[in-house]
């Protein structure tokens, strides 16, 4: 009986103490993971650097504020599991988690949006500032645990080793939130679970509905693929853009003034027909055919692949998309192709 029962007991506190471990993993995980799925092309509001980037991490912290996800009502006056002293959630039977530990801490977010991606580069910067709403986003959390059934000793005549750290009784929130760190030994009385930290690195500059241009078609949507290629194209860092649009001026009009062009062919800000428009052709490659585009020509129409399908040396983007659901994006090895 000297072994077992407290073997017996310790194996439930263990048991509890692994969940609290798990669940504060959990907690972490499934916040960062939340982020993947935000609406990075709506609006963001009240200086957030995407929209919702605040209310993801606020509804993670309602739903695990009773330490798990299986009871979930979402604020005061909506269940008991989120009120402030209300510890009707901790039900266990030895080991009570609790995020008012000094030192511990609710789950929380930050983005840096110029921790990846950031080269530098003059032109990069406006383009980033204007299009990219992601970035590096991190999630940490940790939790405390106490300990409300073994006995700190037993048996001291046999061993001088505490069995566990003190034993709490009564509120469980009161008993985390008592005496600040200064107030108490928390080493003494309190498991402080490791930190649970996780990082997610999203591309919000990829585009997530199918883009599609014919030759001389405009902007459709802010922050579409026209918008995004016309601000690099045009703007006042590309130096070659200035060069280029003065120079195309002046030769048009002296041609024009030599007879060599009639009047009609005066620039006129039209995709196609004015080098200083952008002019892209580009449809969604659907059903897993070829990416042909049928373009409109003065003595015809002709059909031409939109991107790189077949260079006529390696074909790799006709190799990657043939090969995806083998291997990673197609090449047996990342970045081989």
């Amino acid at each position: 009986m000297l072994v077992i029962i407290p073997v017996f007991m310790y194996a439930i506190f263990l048991d509890d103490l692994l969940r609290h471990v798990l669940d504060a993993q959990e907690t972490s995980l499934a916040t960062i993971w939340d982020y993947a799925v935000s609406d990075y092309a709506a609006e963001p509001k009240n200086g957030e650097s995407f929209a919702g980037f605040s209310q993801t991490q606020g509804l993670a912290r309602q739903m695990y504020c009773d330490h798990e996800s299986g009871l979930d009502s979402y604020g005061p006056g909506k269940g008991p599991e989120c009120e402030t002293d209300d510890d009707i959630h901790h039900q266990e039977m030895v080991a009570h988690a609790c995020w008012l530990h000094p030192g511990a801490q609710e789950v929380e977010c930050t983005v840096d949006q110029n921790a990846v991606g950031n080269y530098g580069v003059t032109l990069h910067g406006p383009f980033m500032s204007q299009f990219n709403r992601g970035g590096l986003i991190r999630c940490s959390a940790r939790s405390g645990v106490q300990n409300y059934l073994l006995p700190t000793t037993f048996l001291q005549e046999f061993s001088k080793v505490d069995l566990a750290k003190e034993t709490q009784s009564g509120n469980v929130h009161g008993n985390a939130k008592k005496g600040g760190p200064q107030g108490r030994d928390v080493a003494r009385d309190t498991y402080m679970l490791p930190w649970e930290r996780i990082a997610l690195v999203t591309d919000t500059w990829a585009l997530t509905e199918h883009q599609s241009f014919e030759p001389g078609q405009r902007q459709q949507k802010d922050r579409d693929l026209y918008h995004r290629v016309s601000f690099l194209y045009k703007h006042q860092e590309n130096d070659g853009y200035s060069d280029m649009s003065s120079a195309a001026e002046q030769l048009v009009s002296q041609a024009i003034r030599t007879k060599l062009l009639s009047d009609a062919a005066a620039l006129k800000e039209t995709p196609g027909d004015d080098p200083r428009e952008v002019s892209i052709s580009i449809q969604p490659q659907t059903g897993g055919g070829e990416p042909i585009q049928e373009i409109k020509q003065g003595d015809g129409n002709g059909t031409y692949f939109n991107n790189e399908w077949r260079d006529w040396e390696a074909n790799n983007n006709q190799a990657t998309a043939q090969a995806r659901g083998e291997y990673y994006m197609g090449c047996r090895q990342p970045g081989t192709c």
